[in-house]
């Protein structure tokens, strides 16, 4: 994320005077989001946005739309997903309270039961997170029980409020979805794989569930977006990435580890059957012929190597993936295109 910082008048204009002129040579358009990256990368505050960006002139990449919607993800979208919480949470204590003054505006209820909807009503201001809204929901629904010959039409408009408030509920959780997604591929990002090794991690700690870890890398990437051009190398990610897809079933994670590379998570699974998986992938993959669909031109196949690992007593999930990436090492060393384990090391 990016750290608070300070930016005088007249640092600003001549980062101003910098930004527009550049983002016209790579053709970036000026779009809000656009314009908070580049203007990131000119005030020099991220280092890493930096990096990233001299990287990508260096490379004489095409700053393409999902190029553009990446970087900004990358470092600016932890903030979209707090104003979407803020948003959700917001639209929810409108729910509960417009249904409040509904219930506090008729005649018949009972003075003790609206002075707990009063009650509910401050609550309700107070709440700083759905999980509270939600117990401030079904106390009134508890409470609005005991009233139910009274209270007939009241506990519809609850029950009405109830599936409002999990619609959003809906909303919050599908957008916390899409911030695990590459957007690219399709496939779960870094941040998803690092929730999900660590959850695997903790049931082996409790309860010795093994499992394994598969590091794919495409062989001679480079050579792809060198010859053909990055929209090539795009294509090329995501072939593999539905191939990882179909290949795989059930419980196992498949993400985009970074750049050409892919990772796989097998649980309930020993090093000799994750082997297995590893070798059909890479068959799998390297049955893919890519051609050019106008003229029929052939571009080439592609191929994979592979490093797997097994968790152990004694790891930590540094050390896991450190041995599949060594692994994955070796393979490439081996002439690429095959699959070594932590056992080849």
């Amino acid at each position: 994320m990016v750290a608070d910082y300070y930016i005088d008048l007249e640092t600003t204009a001549e980062i101003v005077k910098k930004i527009l002129p550049k983002m016209g040579e790579y053709k970036v358009p000026i779009t809000p989001q656009n314009y908070r990256v580049w203007f990131e990368y000119y005030s020099g505050t991220n280092r890493e946005l930096l990096q990233e960006i001299n990287s990508i002139i260096e490379s004489k990449r095409r700053f393409t739309p999902e190029l553009n919607r990446y970087l900004y993800t990358k470092y600016f979208g932890d903030d979209h997903n707090r104003e979407m919480l803020r948003e959700v949470q917001s639209k929810t204590i409108n729910v509960l309270k417009n249904f409040l003054e509904q219930v506090l505006s008729t005649t018949s209820t009972t003075s003790d039961y609206g002075n707990k909807l009063e009650k509910y009503s401050e609550q309700l201001n107070k709440a700083e997170d759905l999980t509270e809204i939600q117990d401030i929901l079904e106390e009134m629904i508890r409470e609005t029980s005991n009233m139910v010959e009274s209270t007939r039409d009241l506990q519809s408009k609850l029950k009405e409020a109830s599936n409002q408030v999990e619609m959003l509920r809906e909303e919050l959780a599908k957008t916390a979805e899409e911030a695990k997604r590459d957007a690219l591929t399709g496939l779960h990002n870094r941040k998803a794989f690092d929730e999900n090794i660590a959850k695997l991690y903790q049931r082996f700690k409790e309860k010795g569930e093994v499992f394994s870890v598969i590091l794919l890398d495409i062989d001679h990437f480079k050579q792809f977006n060198d010859r053909f051009g990055h929209k090539v190398g795009d294509k090329v990610l995501q072939v593999v990435a539905n191939t990882l897809n179909y290949t795989l079933k059930g419980k196992d994670f498949v993400g985009r580890y970074g750049g050409e590379e892919f990772v796989v998570l097998l649980p309930l699974t020993e090093l000799d059957n994750a082997c297995v998986v590893a070798e059909q992938i890479r068959e799998n993959i390297s049955r893919k012929r890519l051609r050019v669909t106008k003229t029929g031109e052939e571009l080439g196949t592609i191929t994979v190597s592979a490093g797997v690992s097994q968790v152990r007593n004694g790891d930590t999930v540094d050390s896991l993936v450190e041995r599949a990436d060594k692994a994955l090492y070796l393979a490439k060393e081996s002439g690429r295109n095959n699959v070594k384990s932590e056992k080849n090391l």
